[in-house]
C-alpha cells in the first residue's frame, strides 16, 4: 500500500472510494491551487522502457481529448519512481452509488444520462481512442440534479486509461464487477477491439439502470456464459419498446449486429423519445422509421405487412356494383348506425358491471382506467343510482392509493412535500413506525380537525379516519417507547386541570386502548383506568372556571391601579416606623378551589352540561414532525 504526502506538484490527501488499497487520491496542485484527482499505475510504467513510452503516448493522446462530458485529463509523470497521471476533480457521485441509492431508474432518467455518456464516447471515438472499460463507476454525475430530480443531471466519463493491448489472462485476474460489462470479443482477442466494443459494454449499463441487473455473466461457463438475456420490457413494463429494442441490439454477443457506431446508438435514443412523445404505434414506426431516415430500432414488424395493415385491400374492380352509389350510400348508414349503437352511452348497470371486475384485481393500473371510464361517469350521470355508494367507495380507495404512492414516491426519491396535508401524513407514518402511535393518533386528528376537506385534501382525510379506526382496534403487546406515554400522560392531568376534560379523558382512554396488553405500558394504564373510574365534579369544574377567571381579572387590576409613591414632604412628622398589613390578593383567594377539582370527564345527564372553559396555553407534548 502506497504511503505518500506527494507526487509531482499535487500534495495527496485522502484516498477516494471505500477501498483502503485504493491507488486513487484527492489531490491539490500546490501551484494552480485547485483540486485534482492523481491515481497510481503499477510500477511497470517506470521500470520497463517499452510502458514507459506507451505511458507517454497514451498521455499526450488522452490531453487532446477535451469535451464538456469526458473528465478534463491533466497528464501523467514519474515521481519518486512512482508513475501517476491527474485528472480534474468532479464534486459528485459515480452512476454506481447513485443506482444503490435508487435503484432502477425511469427511463426519462436513463436516456438523460445515456445521450451524455454516447456524446462523450463520440468525441473519443472521433480521435480513434476507445474507453474499453465503460461501466457505473466511471460515470461521474454532478450537479442539481443529484438533490432535485426536477433539474438535469451532468454525466461526465472518465477513466480512459484502459491499456488496449490487454492480455486474456490480465482480463481474468481483474475483479468481478469490471469483468460483468466487459465484451465477448474482449475476452476472445483482447488486442482487437473497436467502437462495438464500448457500445457493448454502454449498452450493458443501460440494461442494468432499467432492470437492476445485468444481461451476462462472463464468468459462467458454456451456453449460460453468453445466454441470451430477458428483454427490460418484460422487466421493468415503464420501459418503451423503442428503448427496449435500443439496448437488445447493444448487447448483441456478434459485433457486427450491433448499432455501427455510437452516434446510432445516440439517434436511436433521441427516436425513442419522439416516438414517445407523439405516441407513435409500431406498425407506423415500420412504415416511416426515424422520420423517414435509417433508423437502428427493429420493432420486427416488415414493412410490407404494415403497408397491408395501414392501407385498405382493394377486392372488387372498378365499375362494380360494390363501388356503385347506392352501396356506398347503403354502407354509409349502416357505418352511422353501427357507430351510433356502439357510442351509445352506458347505463349505470352496465358501468358498474364493467368497473367491478377491474376493481378486483390488484392493478392500480386497472383502478385508474375504471375510475376515468366507468366509475366517474357512474357517479355523474347517475348519482341516485343503487351502485353509487358502492362507486364512491371504489373512487375513496382509488384516491387514498394513489396519495400513498405519491408519498412514497416522495420520500423514496427525497423530494419536498406536495402540500401540507401529504407532511402531516409522512409526519403521522414516522411517528408510527417509531412506536410513537398515540403522536401518530393525534397527527391523524390534526389533519381531520385542521384542513379543510377539499378536493386535494379529500384522500387525506380517508386516509386518516382509516388509520384512526384502525388504531382503534389495535392492541400493542410488545415494547413501547415510555417516553411517548408518559408525555401523553402528562399532557391528559394538565388538560383535565385546566378544565378541558374531554381532551384529558379522550387521551387517557387511548392509553388505555392501545397498552391495556402491554407490560411496559402497565402503569400509564392503571393510572389512565383510576383517572377514567372517577365520578365527574360538575361544582370543581365551575370552580376552576370562576377562579381562572379571577386570577386574569386581577392581573388586570394590578396593572391598571397603581398607588402614588410618597415623598418626604407629604409624610406627617411624627410618623414613626410602620409595619406593612398583610394583603390578600383575588389571586389566594382564588387558589383553593383549584386543588379540589376531580379528574373528571364532561357532565353527566343529570349534572347538566359542562360550561366551556377558557384555553390554558402550554407548550405542546404532541411532536409536529418524526
Amino acid at each position: 500500500m502506497i504511503e505518500l504526502s506527494k507526487l509531482g506538484p499535487f500534495a495527496l490527501e485522502n484516498r477516494l472510494g471505500k477501498d483502503p488499497n485504493s491507488h486513487v487520491f484527492h489531490g491539490f496542485h500546490l501551484k494552480q491551487k485547485r483540486q485534482a484527482v492523481v491515481c497510481i499505475l503499477p510500477e511497470r510504467y517506470a521500470e520497463n522502457p517499452r510502458a514507459r513510452r506507451r505511458l507517454e503516448n497514451r498521455s499526450r493522446q488522452l490531453m487532446k481529448l477535451t469535451h464538456p462530458n469526458i473528465v478534463r485529463y491533466h497528464g501523467a509523470g514519474i515521481d519518486q519512481g512512482v508513475p501517476f497521471f491527474a485528472l480534474d476533480y468532479v464534486d459528485g457521485i459515480n452512476l454506481q452509488q447513485y443506482l444503490e441509492q435508487h435503484g432502477p431508474l425511469p427511463w426519462e432518467t436513463v436516456v438523460e444520462i445515456g445521450l451524455q455518456v454516447c456524446a462523450a464516447l463520440a468525441a473519443a471515438h472521433h480521435m480513434n481512442i476507445h474507453h474499453l472499460d465503460v461501466r457505473p463507476a466511471h460515470v461521474l454525475l454532478s450537479g442539481a440534479g443529484l438533490t432535485d430530480p426536477r433539474q438535469p443531471l451532468t454525466v461526465q466519463l472518465t477513466s480512459f486509461w484502459a491499456d488496449p493491448r490487454w492480455r486474456r489472462s490480465s482480463l481474468l485476474l481483474l475483479p468481478k464487477d469490471r469483468q460483468q460489462y466487459l465484451s465477448p470479443e474482449q475476452f476472445e482477442d483482447p488486442q482487437y477491439v473497436d467502437d462495438a466494443t464500448d457500445i457493448f459494454s454502454l449498452g450493458c449499463v443501460f440494461y442494468e439502470m432499467i432492470t437492476g441487473k445485468l444481461p451476462f455473466n462472463p464468468l459462467a461457463s458454456g451456453d449460460e456464459r453468453w445466454k441470451l438475456p430477458e428483454r427490460p420490457a418484460s422487466l421493468e413494463l415503464d420501459c418503451p419498446v423503442w428503448l427496449d429494442r435500443v439496448i437488445m441490439r447493444m448487447i448483441e454477443v456478434m459485433p457486427d449486429r450491433r448499432p455501427p457506431d455510437i452516434d446510432s446508438v445516440a439517434a436511436g435514443l433521441r427516436e425513442s423519445q419522439d416516438a414517445v412523445a407523439r405516441g407513435m404505434s409500431a406498425i407506423e414506426h415500420a412504415l416511416v422509421g426515424n422520420n423517414g431516415r435509417e433508423s437502428i430500432i427493429d420493432i420486427g414488424i416488415d414493412r410490407s405487412e404494415a403497408e397491408k395493415l395501414m392501407h385498405k385491400p382493394s377486392y372488387y374492380e372498378r365499375g362494380s356494383f360494390f363501388n356503385s352509389r347506392i352501396f356506398l350510400g347503403l354502407a354509409l348508414i349502416l357505418i352511422i348506425g353501427a357507430l351510433v349503437w356502439l357510442l351509445r352511452p352506458l347505463n349505470d348497470a352496465q358501468l358498474y358491471a364493467r368497473a367491478e371486475p377491474m376493481m378486483l384485481t390488484d392493478d392500480t393500473t386497472k383502478w385508474r382506467d375504471a375510475e376515468n371510464n366507468y366509475i366517474q361517469p357512474l357517479l355523474d350521470r347517475y348519482p341516485d343510482s343503487e351502485y353509487a355508494d358502492e362507486a364512491q367507495n371504489w373512487l375513496n380507495m382509488i384516491q387514498m392509493e394513489r396519495a400513498e404512492a405519491r408519498l412514497a414516491i416522495s420520500l423514496r426519491m427525497g423530494r419536498e412535500f406536495r402540500s401540507d396535508a401529504e407532511r402531516r401524513l409522512a409526519n403521522a407514518r414516522g411517528l408510527e413506525e417509531g412506536g410513537n402511535y398515540l403522536g401518530a393518533w393525534h397527527q391523524y386528528d390534526m389533519i381531520l380537525e385542521e384542513l379543510p376537506e377539499t378536493l386535494d385534501n379529500r384522500p387525506y382525510h380517508l386516509i386518516s379516519k382509516r388509520e384512526i379506526n384502525r388504531l382503534q382496534h389495535k392492541r400493542i403487546t410488545g415494547k413501547v417507547q415510555n417516553s411517548s406515554i408518559n408525555d401523553f400522560v402528562l399532557q391528559a392531568e394538565e388538560s383535565i386541570l385546566s378544565g378541558d376534560v374531554r381532551e384529558g379523558r379522550e387521551i387517557f382512554r387511548r392509553i388505555v386502548s392501545l397498552y391495556q396488553e402491554s407490560p411496559d405500558g402497565a402503569g400509564a394504564v392503571e393510572l389512565a383506568k383510576s383517572v377514567l373510574a372517577k365520578p365527574i365534579s360538575m361544582s370543581a369544574v365551575k370552580e376552576a372556571n370562576s377562579a381562572k377567571q379571577k386570577v386574569a381579572q386581577a392581573t388586570d387590576l394590578q396593572q391598571e391601579v397603581r398607588k402614588p409613591e410618597m415623598t418626604p414632604t407629604d409624610a406627617p412628622a411624627d410618623a414613626g416606623p410602620s409595619t406593612a398589613a398583610p394583603v390578600t390578593t383575588p389571586t389566594e383567594e382564588a387558589a383553593t378551589p383549584t386543588s379540589e377539582l376531580d379528574l373528571s370527564e364532561i357532565a353527566s345527564p343529570q349534572a347538566g352540561p359542562l360550561d366551556e372553559a377558557s384555553p390554558v396555553k402550554r407548550a405542546p407534548l404532541f411532536p409536529v414532525s418524526p
